[in-house]
């Protein structure tokens, strides 16, 4: 009766001494997303000489990553008799590796007279009456390339202190890199090519310019609810003026 009794102790210990020697258990590794938004507005002023009898609403945008890791996006094209590239999502994780995702946007060649592609519509802009909500100005800009040109909020876990990403390609190339690092932005300024919403006609009154990051939800992010800036203004006859910021980034 004793000698089982004691074989079935020394199986204890031995199991016991196999879990000690075992290492612990790694964590699965977790995405770290990007979370994009638009910085406050700024720069808003009425230009009638660019295009002769009308008139331009100009303003400067940065669209900035706020989230825990760098929002990056590849266009890849087979040759280059192909005109458009299309668009992966690189999402990095805590592991240090990274998956790819597949995405509806597309990148394109110039447009707006600079020699570097462009990712259609990761922006937009729209302009509405204050009084009923609706819309009465579509911004005339749809490409976009963006990079680290504007330091943001450095403070963020994981920002880097310099720029990592920074151009948009040549004409050549078959595969392109573009993104925005931890805490960094790229902007916009109101006088560059197509940065204006046309407002010929409208009357005079109070307006809502509203500018949106990703505004078809293309990109995996950590959230879709504060990806848009607005300012309030009034328009008259001669320019325009600030009435209030809404929240941003």
């Amino acid at each position: 009766m004793k000698r089982p009794a004691a074989l079935i102790l020394v199986g204890v210990a031995a199991v016991a001494g196999l879990a000690l020697g075992r290492p612990p258990a790694v964590a699965a590794a977790t995405d770290r997303l990007p979370d994009l938004g638009m910085a406050r507005l700024r720069d808003l002023s009425i230009d009638t000489t660019t295009r002769p009898g009308r008139r331009l609403l100009r303003f400067t945008t940065i669209i900035v990553n706020i989230g825990a890791g760098p929002f990056e996006t590849i266009g890849r094209r087979p040759d280059t008799s192909t005109t458009q590239m299309t668009v992966t999502q690189r999402i990095r994780n805590s592991a240090g590796s990274y998956r790819q995702i597949s995405t509806p946007a597309v990148m394109f060649w110039a447009g707006d007279g600079h020699d570097h592609w462009h990712v259609r519509d990761v922006e937009a802009y729209r302009l509405l009456r204050l009084d009923n909500g609706r819309r009465v100005g579509t911004g005339a800009k749809h490409g976009f390339c963006y990079f680290d040109n504007t330091a943001y909020r450095l403070g963020l876990a994981g920002a880097p202190s310099a720029p990592v990403y920074g151009g948009c390609g040549r004409a050549g190339d078959l595969r392109v890199t573009t993104g925005l690092s931890v805490g960094w932005g790229d902007t916009y300024p109101a006088g560059i090519a197509f940065q204006w919403i046309d407002i010929t006609g409208l009357r005079a009154g109070r307006y809502r310019l509203r500018a949106t990051a990703d505004p078809a939800n293309w990109f995996a992010e950590t959230s879709n609810t504060n990806n848009n800036t607005w300012v309030d203004l009034r328009l008259t006859g001669s320019g325009v003026r600030v009435v209030a910021y809404g929240p941003a980034a």
